[in-house]
């Protein structure tokens, strides 16, 4: 949970580099004429302070408060439409979460055979050994600090769909993260490394709701007996994923990449024997529904429900001719 909270600090930061307000030069120039014609000449972004209806930065502030379109307030939002999602579910809805919530079981019945077959992979094959621990970092604290290089990359750049995608994967990996701890103080799962030392139970042991609050079971093993299911950092690097899949997927290459890349992190928990094959699958399950949310909310919230519109294809360029009482002149605007 301090990692967590760690994470939302330096997202915090993240919002103030990358909420860059940049307006276009506004400039206009009146030439005297004899007979008093004159030539107005005005940028359209100028003619109207109100900015295009896609624009991420300048329709209303990330830091608002007020605004739905506020980080925090859109934040809060999404919280309670992830908590009240299962009230609005619909027939295919629940026989998906019907399926989901089989393979998990299945898995758990599983899940020391597969265990055993992915806690020897490090020492049978040296590539496993060196990628592993490399790959399960993004997972982690990478992947936070991945997120945010790609949102100073595109504050840098004015590259307004990659800043909004990276706050939206802030989003996604808060939400995600939030729930995960949730479940895992409510389920209290051993993991692999702690079941070997301690209870050796098969698949580890299932202590319950705030068994690691508990001093007669906290005194004596670490938080590793508690924290299982499920895996957090599957879950912070399938909302990754998520968000950045569909908001590139006009890119075919995109999707591909992000969920492969998440897999293999899944992968890595069980080849690091940090995580049962359960646990991954569930975490993986809970960043995508997080990160899915988290990008329609921004849609409809939007009215952009398609990819991003890129704001100057809203400019109209065009001359018109005025006249205001016994002055005439041109009006350009591009």
């Amino acid at each position: 949970m301090e990692k967590k909270l760690s994470y939302f600090i330096i997202s915090l930061v993240f919002y103030g580099l990358v909420s860059l307000q940049y307006n276009g030069t506004a400039y206009a120039a009146e030439l005297q004429l004899p007979d008093s014609v004159y030539l107005s000449l005005a940028n359209s972004r100028t003619k109207d302070k109100q900015a295009p209806e896609g624009n991420f930065y300048k329709q209303d502030s990330i830091f608002s408060f007020r605004s739905p379109k506020g980080y925090f307030p859109s934040l809060i939002h999404n919280f309670g439409e992830q908590a009240t999602a299962p009230l609005r579910f619909t027939t295919k809805q629940w026989v998906i979460t019907g399926a989901a919530a089989g393979i998990t079981a299945i898995l758990i019945h599983y899940d020391n055979n597969i265990d055993e077959w992915a806690r020897v992979q490090k020492s049978r094959h040296n590539w496993v050994n060196k990628t592993s621990p490399v790959i399960t970092r993004f997972g982690g604290d990478w992947g936070v600090y991945s997120v945010i290089a790609a949102g100073l990359f595109g504050a840098a750049d004015k590259n307004e769909k990659l800043v909004q995608t990276s706050l939206l994967a802030t989003q996604a990996m808060i939400t995600s993260g939030v729930w995960a701890n949730i479940i895992k103080i409510l389920t209290g799962r051993e993991r692999p490394i702690a079941d070997y030392a301690f209870s050796k139970t098969r698949g580890g042991e299932w202590y319950g709701p705030f068994a690691k609050y508990a001093q007669d079971l906290a005194i004596r093993k670490p938080v590793s007996a508690f924290d299982a299911f499920p895996s957090g950092h599957t879950a912070t690097a399938f909302s990754i994923a998520t968000v950045f899949a569909t908001q590139y997927k006009d890119k075919p290459a995109v999707p591909v990449i992000c969920y492969s890349a998440a897999t293999l992190i899944g992968i890595s928990r069980l080849t690091e024997h940090e995580h049962w094959a359960s646990d991954v699958f569930a975490g993986g399950l809970l960043g995508y529904v997080c990160g899915k949310q988290v990008v329609n909310h921004f849609n409809k919230t939007y009215q952009n429900p398609g990819n991003f519109r890129d704001p100057k294809s809203d400019i109209k360029r065009e001359i018109t001719f005025i006249q205001n009482g016994n002055q005439v002149g041109f009006n350009i605007i591009w």
